[in-house]
């Protein structure tokens, strides 16, 4: 009476290892020879698979960059900052936990957001995607400074909606690619955006 579940749940692991190796294959070769050069058929042989189940998996190269899209923005981490941002009653902490999620993720998947970046307003498809992607990342920033309203720590006469605003400015994947272009470290990014972020919100 177990085995067909146990197979079940084996299928369901192997078609999720296939489908990593698949991400992983794309977003290597995209960031590496640019994302109008890279085939499907490419991608296929990069994760040891055919080219059919890339196609049945994720269906075009749009589909890959959703994919890992989706796979970078739904990591556990970022809701656990959201999690701890949401009890926390202190300004700086927020405001620190804020910056340093913002650039684990983009540093985590700089070779995607790159790819973004570049192709976002030549590509319609690539572009309906990042746009996705930054109302995902101000809703995010709406609920951190939402709770900054609710302590009473946002500057006088900030509203929520700039205050979220200014996250949008200072912690958009561009802005780190911009700091990472200019030969800035990871720790000088961090420190000088905390800098910028705290200013803008607490004032102080």
């Amino acid at each position: 009476m177990t085995s067909r579940p146990y197979r079940s749940a084996v299928r369901e692991q192997a078609a999720a290892s296939t489908r990593a190796a698949i991400l992983d294959a794309a977003e290597t070769l995209f960031a590496q020879d640019g994302y109008a050069r890279v085939t499907i058929g490419r991608i296929a042989q990069a994760a040891g698979v055919s080219p059919n189940t890339v196609y049945v998996a994720f269906g075009t190269k749009v589909g890959l960059v959703r994919g890992l899209t989706e796979r970078a923005s739904g990591e556990d981490s970022i809701q656990e900052t959201l999690a701890t941002i949401a009890e926390a009653d202190d300004a700086d902490r927020i405001v620190d936990l804020a910056v340093r999620s913002a650039g684990d993720v983009v540093h985590r998947h700089s070779r995607l957001m790159t790819v973004l970046v570049a192709n976002a307003s030549a590509d319609p498809e690539i572009g309906a995607t990042f746009q996705g992607t930054e109302r995902l990342l101000r809703e995010r920033f709406g609920l951190i400074t939402a709770r900054l309203e609710a302590l009473g720590t946002l500057r006088a006469g900030l509203t929520t909606d700039r205050a979220t605003d200014a996250l949008a400015y200072y912690l958009s994947p561009e802005s780190w690619l911009r700091l990472d272009a200019l030969g800035w470290t990871p720790e000088n990014q961090t420190a000088w955006l905390r800098e910028q972020v705290r200013y803008a919100l607490l004032g102080a």
